[in-house]
């Protein structure tokens, strides 16, 4: 469409749609439209989910349709032409690429609570990316029909814009989003709030040009409908510099401007009245307005109608707008318009039905799948064989049952084993698919529902990287497709909680979403798991293959305790905690990695390393053996009862609260004797509550001094001769009396004393629940909320009631968390998962989180108890919105940011002022071992308090790691094995790797790279004291020897690993740039999470995406300096000074003729790899 040409309404029409359809619900407003690239067919997509095709008739008359067919049953919101004949559709739970005709070629779909929000095609039409609101972002391949890549990224995305440098994204808050498609779309190269930050600020579009214009559209001021009130603008952005809009181009004719297309020539600006104008893109610059065209189009709509969809032929000379009466409005510039941009002769209508005489094979669009079988009707076929032609070849030989080999003796040739019984005799069953599986889950399921949660796609990302390259290498080889795509249209992404209940129902076992998950591991280890198969949302799992890890659940569920977890991060930030091992403190650190983390898979090590070296735990018997087992043959759910108390009773005691802690209630206990009246008061914080049994406390009458008789006249007190329902057995916890057998002061002897155990006052947050053990499963269905009514005196102090039931003072409690103990199969062994209530900002809904599978849940799941594979353990009620009372974050004060007197002047609760007397030569010279730069150091600074080899940062560095998001430092980290990795050998010789080598920090090295006289210069060495004893030093690749790590015995200044992991700390809160080799490794045993934004990985930088094999950081150093390093023992310094020397290098090819890609395939070029 060219300016200066007069437009005129080409025709008007009603959208058919269905017609069946259309005469029962009427006429279906359109909400998407769109134009075939290689035809002339017009797409729309309307609110029942039908996609339409229509073909352009003579003026004035009505569109012809084509085809129809149903593609949902949600409203269609984008169709994108892919290629000639093929149309990309997006509706609210599914995307879909489909014919002219209306056939489907495949499909994903999502969750109703995961709705997709945006999506685009790229220019060459093979590849899609597509949005949901939970902020989940997939790349599509829609040649092959599969997911390419899948990414975090912002939730509530309106538009986007993908090109294989840049993904722009903008939001329904008004934030304009720019980030990088060759980073794995992690990193956000540039974020603008388009249009400010208050309230009701939001964008409903926004088009990217040929060139470096964004433009977008969307109001600045408050919005009470779904489109913007007047006084929406449309704003220009430079993509290179996002910092601030160029201009802002004012509406026409006072119209509201709600959705832009852009072409080569024009700017397409089309209002809620469907008045549609144009700018022309030709004149002027990125810094100039264009100018608007002298083309507009102003359909006549109802008074109360509203445009509701809009398109732009690629050719520029049709223009359509659909309002919500259901008619559409065609424009043209002619009275014989054109669509598409191809030549007459090489357009054409593709058919709705093929012919009777069967397709022309020799269309290309039809597809191959449409074609039958050529041969006649009376002849066999070649599938169909006789038993002439068939050879029996017998049965695999089967494989000897593992308990069989495992008691086996062999004297000579022959061995001798006790029957396990597990077989009929003289017979073996042939029914396991492969006999290694069947080994691996001895006593449990098979894994086969594993591949249900997985989609039948490989857990490694290594062998998807292959299967992905195989696959682009086919379809490049190949013309067209093979075989079905319709069968490939099951979903990619996570399907919800109570979809998969529903195909569980039927089982007797535990849903494959309850079941224990396990990790596997390939030859590059547990980095190259694919956990993002088990979680698609924006919360992070736990992983499993830890000592102790069945603490998993407990520290989820103190993580999203809101009160709790704000007072142990502010308890981390504190300085004045010198306790090394200090709980609070790594639950903080922990909890500020799992926010962090933003989906992405962790594990608590470093907690639970701490937790195990604590000598209370093992008093108590809360530490797993060897072989995974509770200690002491404790159930899991008592031990995690156990263990919650614990952890909120060290925590209570490290922070020092000056209030009532957020979890437990205080309770009042007084004991009288009724002989001399004696009695005695006392009141405590209870961190949790005890229920009783249903059938009462009789069966529990052996464990308690007093003798049966005493708790079942208890018990007939209470009238607890029939079940309790859980409300009573709630009132029953929180005000119990008991009468015991115990020494009586007055008397001075043995009398039955009765003991009242009284809540006085309301919970402060978040009341704990503690269930018993039942020999039989537990029939009930927990209340989602009950009001709890606390008073001083009358017959029921304390009263648990249905919600609005009661006559006193209430506070309403509500259901926040429940901790259940799983039982894979009736035998095996048990372990925990735990339901939590998102918080209201994020929905609201349940989540489930088993280890490192974390994903929606339905509420009927997490209440109903009767299944005997689930035993409920905790459950925790929280104060109801609305009732909450004084925050428990004010209990606790803190600043919001360590000290960086940790690097101004560190010091060490293990720093001694012993002399090196008793260390042997070499021992001296590795302690008198200095730096020796290569630049002019200041002899006053190197003779100040060093630590190791660092130089501690200066007050005017300190000031600008605070102030300044560009401070860079390199880091190197050395690591010592603690525990080697467990591998399994079969009779074959192939070998199972159960679990990699166990790695904690031994040296930590960071320096400067800010340029200056100390550039270069390291500012943090530290070798971490070990805590438990080294199973290989590895001294070669760690530069560790013997006695190194051990206080009182190190030639080295040693600190904690509480000190160390501060000092990381610290500059990842300070937004400092973090430039290393194999950091994803290093951060991964560091047990912390670095948002991507502030990495700068060389090894990344220099990988080649043809190979998966990294590049070393010797052979870069060698490549780029000519120098050799780590040819004996490596130094952290050494390798963090080579890798400053190797970004350096790449920066500059960044700004050289030589880039970055032709630097890569030169170093490939040099090793020999391509």
């Amino acid at each position: 469409m060219d300016s200066g040409v007069c437009w005129a309404e080409y025709t008007q029409c009603w959208s058919t749609g269905n017609g069946e359809e259309q005469q029962e619900h009427g006429v279906w407003p359109v909400t998407a439209l769109g134009f075939d690239v290689g035809s002339e067919v017009l797409y729309a997509g309307d609110t029942s989910g039908q996609l339409t095709t229509y073909a352009l008739g003579p003026e004035g008359e009505e569109l012809e349709q084509l085809a129809s067919v149903q593609c949902a049953h949600t409203p269609v919101r984008r169709l994108f032409a892919a290629k000639a004949g093929r149309v990309f559709v997006q509706t609210d739970d599914s995307v879909q690429v489909r014919t002219a005709g209306g056939r489907k070629c495949f499909g994903r779909t999502t969750t109703p609570n995961d709705a997709f929000t945006a999506s685009t095609v790229s220019c060459t039409g093979k590849e899609a990316f597509v949005c949901t609101s939970a902020g989940a972002g997939s790349l599509l391949n829609l040649e092959l029909g599969s997911v390419a890549y899948r990414a975090s990224v912002e939730s509530s995305v309106v538009a986007v814009d993908y090109r294989p440098d840049t993904l722009l994204l903008a939001t329904s808050s008004g934030d304009l989003v720019l980030r990088d498609p060759r980073a794995g779309f992690s990193v956000s190269l540039a974020k603008r709030a388009a249009f400010g930050s208050g309230p009701g600020c939001h964008a409903t579009d926004m088009v990217r040009t040929a060139d470096t214009r964004v433009f977008a559209c969307g109001s600045p001021g408050t919005s009470v409908a779904d489109y913007a009130e007047p006084g929406a603008v449309v704003r220009l952005f430079d993509v290179r510099k996002m910092s601030e809009p160029v201009l802002d181009l004012e509406p026409e004719y006072s119209h509201v401007p709600v959705r832009l297309y852009a072409d080569e020539e024009l700017l397409w600006i089309c209002h809620d009245s469907g008045l549609l104008t144009t700018r022309s893109l030709t004149v002027g610059s990125v810094d100039v307005a264009p100018p608007p065209a002298e083309a507009y189009a102003e359909p006549t709509l109802s008074s109360y109608a509203y445009m509701s969809a809009f398109g732009v032929s690629p050719s520029g000379s049709v223009a359509v707008v659909s309002d919500t009466d259901g008619v559409l409005h065609v424009w043209s510039d002619s009275t014989e318009p054109q669509m598409s941009t191809g030549t007459p002769s090489d357009l054409y209508v593709p058919p709705m039905e093929f012919d009777e005489e069967g397709p022309m094979i020799d269309d290309e669009s039809v597809p191959l799948s449409s074609i039958g079988m050529g041969c006649p009707i009376d002849s066999p076929l070649l599938s169909c064989m006789d038993c002439e032609r068939q050879d029996d070849v017998g049965r695999p030989v089967a494989y000897v049952d593992a308990r069989v080999l495992g008691s086996l003796k062999q004297m000579g040739a022959v061995g001798y084993a006790p029957n396990p019984r597990t077989q009929r005799r003289n017979q073996q069953p042939f029914a396991s698919p492969t006999w290694r599986q069947s080994w691996r889950n001895v006593g449990g399921p098979a894994d086969d529902d594993d591949d249900e949660l997985t989609r039948g796609r490989s857990k490694f990302i290594s062998q998807q990287q292959r299967s992905r390259r195989r696959q682009d290498a086919a379809s490049a080889r190949a013309s067209s497709q093979s075989g079905d795509p319709a069968d490939r249209s099951t979903a990619d992404l996570p399907s919800s909680g109570e979809q998969q209940q529903q195909q569980q129902a039927t089982t007797a076992l535990a849903p494959s979403q309850l079941r224990r998950m396990r990790i596997e591991y390939s030859r590059f280890g547990v980095e190259d798991f694919d956990f993002s198969l088990y979680n698609g949302t924006r919360w992070s799992g736990l992983e499993g293959d830890v000592s102790n890890a069945y603490a998993n659940a407990l520290l989820q569920l103190l993580y999203f305790s809101d009160g709790f977890r704000s007072i142990v991060v502010e308890h981390s930030r504190d300085d004045d905690c010198a306790d090394a091992s200090c709980l609070s403190c790594h639950l903080g650190f922990l909890f500020r990695m799992l926010s962090d983390a933003n989906g992405a898979s962790c594990h608590a090590s470093l907690l639970l390393r701490v937790l195990a070296e604590r000598p209370e735990a093992a008093a108590l018997a809360l530490l797993e053996d060897a072989d995974g087992n509770p200690a002491t043959s404790t159930p899991y759910a008592v031990l995690a009862q156990h263990l919650l108390r614990f952890v909120l009773e060290q925590a209570a005691n490290e922070c020092e609260l000056t209030c009532e802690p957020p979890i437990g209630f205080a309770q009042r206990t007084r004991t009288v004797c009724p002989a001399c009246g004696t009695a005695a008061e006392r009141t405590a914080h209870v961190f949790a509550g005890d229920l009783e049994p249903p059938q009462g406390s009789a069966a529990l009458a052996s464990l308690l001094a007093g003798g049966a008789a005493s708790v079942r006249r208890a018990d007939t007190q209470r009238g607890s001769d029939q079940p309790a329902d859980f409300l009573t057995l709630v009132s029953r916890a929180l005000a119990r009396s008991d009468t015991t057998r115990a020494w009586c002061a007055g008397c001075r002897s043995f009398q039955l004393l009765r003991t009242d155990k009284r809540i006085t006052a309301p919970p402060a947050g978040i009341l704990a629940l503690n269930f018993p053990v039942l020999d039989a499963a537990w029939q009930l269905s927990l209340p989602n909320e009950f009001d709890l009514e606390v008073s001083a005196d009358g017959d029921y102090p304390v009263r648990a009631l249905p919600p609005g039931e009661g006559d006193g003072q209430q506070c309403r409690m509500q259901l926040a968390a429940v901790v259940s103990s799983i039982r894979d199969t009736p035998k095996g062994a048990e372990h925990l998962v735990v339901h939590v209530r998102e918080p209201r900002s994020a929905g609201g809904g349940w989540l489930l989180l088993n280890d490192f599978l974390v994903q929606p849940a339905a509420e009927s799941s997490v209440v109903a108890f009767g299944d005997w594979w689930r035993t409920p353990s905790i459950a925790l009620y929280a104060l109801a919105p609305g009732d909450e009372e004084t925050s428990a974050t004010q209990c606790y004060s803190a600043p919001s940011m360590s000290s960086t007197l940790i690097l101004t002047a560190p010091t060490s609760i293990l720093d001694t002022t012993t002399s090196h007397k008793g260390l042997t030569i070499n021992q001296r010279r590795r302690v008198g071992k200095a730096v020796k730069p290569n630049y002019s150091i200041p002899r006053s600074r190197l003779a100040a308090a060093k630590r190791n080899m660092a130089v501690p940062l200066t007050q005017a560095e300190a000031a600008r790691l605070l102030t300044d998001q560009s401070f860079r430092c390199a880091l190197d980290a050395e690591f010592v094995v603690l525990e080697a990795a467990k591998m399994e050998v079969f009779g074959d010789g192939t070998r199972e790797l159960h679990r990699p080598p166990v790695h904690t920090l031994a040296r930590l090295s960071v320096v400067r790279a800010n340029g200056g006289l100390l550039h270069g210069v390291p500012f943090i060495d530290d070798y971490v004291a070990a805590t438990r004893p080294i199973e290989d030093l590895a001294t070669q690749y760690s530069g560790i020897h013997a006695g190194d790590l051990t206080p009182g015995v190190s030639p080295h200044k040693l600190s904690t690993m509480k000190e160390v992991y501060r000092k990381l700390r610290l500059l990842v809160d300070a937004k400092a740039i973090i430039i290393g080799h194999g950091l994803k490794h290093d951060f991964r045993v560091c047990n912390i999470v670095v948002p991507a934004a502030q990495l700068r990985d060389t090894m990344v930088l220099f990988q080649s995406p043809k190979h998966i094999r990294p590049i070393s950081l010797r052979f870069l150093y060698w490549y780029f300096e000519r120098k050799v390093i780590q040819s004996g023992e490596h130094s952290s310094v050494e390798d963090a000074q080579a890798t400053l020397k190797v970004y350096e290098h790449y920066v500059e090819c960044c700004y050289s003729v030589l880039t970055v890609p032709v630097l890569t395939v030169a170093v490939l070029d040099l090793m020999n790899l391509r």
